[in-house]
């Protein structure tokens, strides 16, 4: 990126330039990027485990393993605007933490229920709806935790590494969902995760950073208006507002495509669970790339114009996943995910790090709650059409419509001001220093 602010007072020194590891080998952050890396790994068991479950334990119809997506995702436009503001209202580590046991709870009361007889679909959807609102609370309180251990000058480092391990977790994740299915059933890859959450429950308690700054004292009645402040830089900048429209659109049509890919590839091209979860995990190796890429591209060719090019030029390949077929056409399915997961990775590890840099810390939750009730909001719509689609024309229809829609919406950006940027600002311009701005959270 280019000239970065000075370090806030809250932050911890930075790491020395050249020392081996960075900053993994500084305790707090070390621990937090095991912790969230060994959940993530957990998580990318779960993409698998979870429709699995659905298909092959209760064996449900196309829609209904869509809507375990949709459910999942929900969250986001049931609360996700309120849940900034009460993020930034409360101690954020705490929040972590009380999000991590409920999620274990939750996934381990799953095999139980099917080793016991009485697993249902609707307690399916119900356990995806109280997991993915314990997913939503983490992932708010992370974004707005994380400025706390690091400098701005480490930041970029830091998204790095956590996007590296994220997408190394979904590299061998599916494969080991798969596996675990097809060996002892798909809901021994949930209890899997489920005790994920508790090795970063364990990496949490053992923080030794300060404490966090303290949060503004907002009464209730004043909550529309800090909800309010989340929304407030889509009004400035030429370029925000159509990022976050295409972001959002993107994402309405990815995870349509990733709401069928289990059941497309099990029930339409034939694949056994353990060679789906093959082909998701290498296709995601190009995630695994593209994270350990981006400190060295966004160097060399500035954040705002890498997040140009990799968006316009990743996307159309994700066309290649509807035409997966039998036999060799088996290939084309990681391939395009290859490709497409390299370029989502790169612009997640940019448009973070110019999140944490552009925002001040006590209104992280509540803009990265406002960015993801659009964006993450979408998930469960696209999923819902996904599976509508399915039900209607198939499954191969159904991907080639939400596929397309996603390869054409980058375009749109060079309409913006971003096609003459070198890098994204660090600062808003129109704010003082007691207000904010945002960037955009693109990727899901």
């Amino acid at each position: 990126m280019s000239t970065e602010p000075e370090a806030p007072e809250w932050s911890l020194p930075a790491v020395r330039r050249g020392r081996v590891g960075g900053l993994l080998r500084t305790r707090d952050f070390g621990l937090l990027w095991a912790g969230e890396s060994i959940s993530g790994f957990g998580s990318a068991i779960t993409t698998v485990a979870l429709p699995l479950v659905a298909v092959s334990t209760l064996h449900a119809s196309v829609g209904m393993v869509a809507l375990l997506t949709a459910a999942s995702w929900l969250p986001w436009m049931l609360i996700g605007l309120p849940a900034g503001t009460w993020v930034d209202r409360w101690p954020r580590r705490r929040t972590l933490l009380i999000a991590d046991l409920i999620s274990a709870a939750v996934l381990t009361a799953i095999p139980i229920a099917a080793w016991t007889g009485v697993l249902t679909v609707a307690m399916l959807l119900a356990a995806a709806l109280a997991a993915g609102t314990s997913s939503m609370f983490f992932s708010l309180a992370f974004n707005a935790y994380l400025p706390h251990l690091l400098t701005s000058d480490d930041r970029l480092e830091g998204n790095a590494r956590l996007q590296t391990s994220a997408q190394a977790a979904q590299v061998a994740g599916p494969g080991l969902g798969g596996l675990l299915a097809q060996l002892a059933g798909p809901v021994c890859g949930l209890l899997a995760d489920a005790l994920t959450f508790l090795v970063s429950a364990v990496c949490l308690l053992s923080l030794r950073a300060g404490p966090e700054p303290r949060s503004a004292q907002v009464s209730r009645p004043r909550m529309i208006r800090q909800i309010a402040e989340g929304l407030e830089p889509w009004r400035h900048g030429g370029f925000l507002l159509p990022m976050l429209v295409v972001a959002a659109t993107m994402n309405f049509g990815m995870m349509g495509v990733f709401a069928l890919r289990i059941v497309f590839l099990v029930r339409t091209d034939g694949a056994v669970p353990g060679t789906a979860g093959v082909l998701i995990s290498a296709g995601s190796l190009g995630g695994l790339m593209g994270a350990a890429l981006a400190r060295r591209t966004v160097t060399r060719f500035g954040s705002a114009r890498t997040y140009l090019i990799v968006s316009i030029a990743t996307a159309p390949f994700i066309l290649l996943l509807p035409a997966t077929s039998h036999g060799w056409r088996l290939l084309l399915f990681p391939a395009g995910s290859f490709v497409v997961l390299a370029g989502l990775a790169m612009a997640g590890v940019i448009t973070f790090t110019f999140r944490a840099n552009y925002i001040p810390p006590h209104l992280l939750g509540r803009v990265t709650a406002a960015t993801g009730f659009v964006v993450a909001g979408t998930v469960p719509l696209g999923a819902a059409t996904a599976g509508a689609l399915a039900t209607a024309f198939g499954i191969r229809t159904a991907l080639w419509a939400l596929a397309a829609l996603f390869a054409v919406m980058p375009n749109f950006l060079l309409a913006t001001s971003l096609r003459t940027m070198r890098d994204f600002p660090d600062r808003p311009d129109y704010l003082s220093d007691s207000t904010d701005e945002l960037t955009m959270d693109t990727r899901p």
